[in-house]
């Protein structure tokens, strides 16, 4: 099946792989700015990813895995908090106790389903 795809113009894997990761973010969650929250405390981080999903990363007093130092997401398509297969579990539209390595892959996730390879930070409302 593999080779199927690749008989039709797109080349061999390799270079179908290495033009993929040459589109790749290559975001550090040091790149991430987090904005600070009030209500709930913590901290908050948005990216728009094209016109089709934002992802919410946050840490604050009423996250799933904040005692433990760990984050949550939610995705959102338009004003609707969405299920995003392979990134949330179905039935369930927010993930709670990920690591920074855990953000970083629902990210490079995010890009592959939007076709946005470079993500754009949202400023909060204060």
């Amino acid at each position: 099946m593999v080779g199927a795809f690749f008989s039709y113009g797109f080349g061999s894997a390799r270079t179908y792989a290495n033009n993929v990761e040459q589109r790749e973010t290559k975001m550090k969650f040091s790149d991430i700015k987090f904005n600070q929250t009030k209500m709930p405390k913590g901290i908050q981080a948005l990216f728009n990813f094209g016109d089709k999903y934002e992802l919410s990363i946050v840490k604050n007093t009423s996250s799933y895995g904040n005692a433990n130092g760990l984050y949550e997401i939610a995705v959102f398509q338009g004003n609707e908090q969405i299920e995003l297969p392979g990134v949330t579990e179905e039935g369930d539209t927010v993930k709670g106790f990920l690591t920074e390595e855990d953000v970083l892959g629902i990210i490079k996730k995010m890009q592959f389903a939007s076709g946005d390879m470079s993500p754009k930070q949202v400023a909060l409302a204060q």
